[in-house]
This record gives C-alpha cells, structure tokens and sequence, in this order.
C-alpha cells in the first residue's frame, strides 16, 4: 500500500508534465505533428476540411493512448524502484538484525563449570601430551560419574595420516579419551587413593554414531557401575556428544587397578 501511495503521485506528475509539453510545442517527435498544422489552420481563419478534422479526431485519440501507456510504464518503473529500495532495505536491517557477534557466542559457555583444569588433570592422570586427550572436566562427583571436554584440533599427530584430504579422528582415540575420563573417577577417592597404574581390561557394546571431526567440541559422560575392591576392577559405561547429538557410546568399560 505504501508503494501505491507514493507511486500513483509520481504518475499522475509524470502524465501533467507529458500534457503540459504537447500543450508547448513538444512535437518535434513525429506523432504530434498533424495537430500542431492543424493550429496553424486554426490560427489563420482557415476552415477545416472533413479530412483535417478527421486527422484531429485521430491524432487525439492517439495522443491520449500514448499518454496512457506512458503514464503506465512510469508508474510500474516507479512502484519497481520503489520495491528493490525496501527489499534492498530490509535485507540490511535483517543481516544486521541476525549478526550476533563473538561477545555473544562466547557467553554461550559463560555458565559451564570448571571442576578440573588441565593442570590439575596432569595431577589425577599419568598421561601427557601428545596422548592427554580431556581438556577439562565441568562436571563430578566423586566415586559414580564425570563430564569432560575434548576440544579436536587439526594441528594433532593423529590427522596427518588419518586421514589427509578427510580428516577424522579415530574412533579409537574417542574411546581412549573416554577411558582417561573415566580415570578422573577410579584414581581419586573414594574409589582408590591414586596410586597404581590403571589399565583397559575389555570393552564391549560400543557404537559410533557420527564422525568426529577438527573444530568439534566432544562433549563426554562416564558413569562408574561396579567396582571390586578386592581384585582391582572397574566397570563403567559411557557416551560421548558433539553439538547435542551422540557420536560414540560404549555399553560397557572394564578396567584393572594395578598397585
């Protein structure tokens, strides 16, 4: 409706503009000519003939279908521009409406926890780099579970060779990182006091959902479900996320604490 009301203005000014030269001698474009002979008969007393007056009708006729049809075409041109200038409008105001900014991305991880760093998990696990693979761990409680975080990075050894042009980390490396987490748990009281070795005993039922990839964040979950102090094992079972949706699950871990 806005593009009609100041359309239709700009049309009817481009109609009285078109009016007002056929009034003034704006014939030198061809269709016009018979009517201005036709003033100059009229002018000098001259009686018209059937003919001349014929062509008058005739060229009136014209003369008002071609201000028409100008008028027309203006107006579509108008209420076009008039179109491209808003759409052209809210496209900018909608990018700039939907940019949000490293401020706001970043405050999405404002409320996650910080349980253990990586400097206090070099205290807890015996492992280091190149083969440290939890970052941190914003979640635990002592004796039963943890949540801990794998930031995958393209500058690790393990994506040179797997593989080149697609790199994927292993799904092995996954299940090691999960296994590391779930030392977090069975090297600190009140399962063990931290001394000994902890070790892979079996694993069974596991399941990868969805590749995992440099740039992902794999989110995992360790659960400890049975423990024999007497001989040293441990059962646990886990999963692992990327963005919400589950890559790798493993049904049942066995470890062996060996002092």
């Amino acid at each position: 409706m806005s593009r009609l009301l100041i359309g239709a203005p700009l049309a009817l000014m481009c109609c009285a503009s078109l009016r007002w030269a056929a009034q003034r001698g704006w014939h030198s474009a061809g269709f016009l000519a018979p009517y201005t002979n036709t003033q100059l008969n009229l002018r000098s007393g001259t009686p018209l003939s059937a003919a001349d007056s014929i062509m008058v009708q005739s060229h009136s006729a014209n003369q008002g279908k071609y201000q028409g049809i100008i008028c027309a075409a203006v107006f579509c041109i108008g209420a076009s521009v008039l179109a491209f200038r808003r759409r052209t409008s809210q496209v900018g105001r909608r990018s700039e409406s939907e940019w949000k900014g490293a401020s706001a991305f970043s405050a999405l991880t404002e409320s996650t926890p910080l349980v253990f760093d990586n400097v206090a998990l070099a205290k807890v696990l015996p492992h280091r780099y190149p083969f440290l693979l939890v970052d941190k761990v914003v979640e635990f409680e002592a004796g039963k579970r943890a949540v801990g975080i794998k930031n995958v990075t393209a500058n690790e050894p393990q994506f040179t060779g797997h593989f080149p042009d697609r790199p994927i980390m292993p799904g092995v490396l996954m299940v090691e990182a999960m296994a590391q987490l779930g030392g977090i748990i069975a090297l600190q009281e009140p399962v063990s006091d931290g001394k000994g070795e902890f070790f892979f005993a079996g694993i069974n039922g596991i399941k990868f959902r969805k590749p995992v990839v440099p740039g992902d964040t794999l989110v995992m979950e360790m659960e400890l479900t049975k423990f024999r102090e007497k001989y040293g094992i441990a059962k646990m079972r886990g999963k692992a996320y990327v963005d919400g949706k589950l890559a790798v699950e493993v049904k049942e871990f066995t470890f062996a604490l060996v002092k």
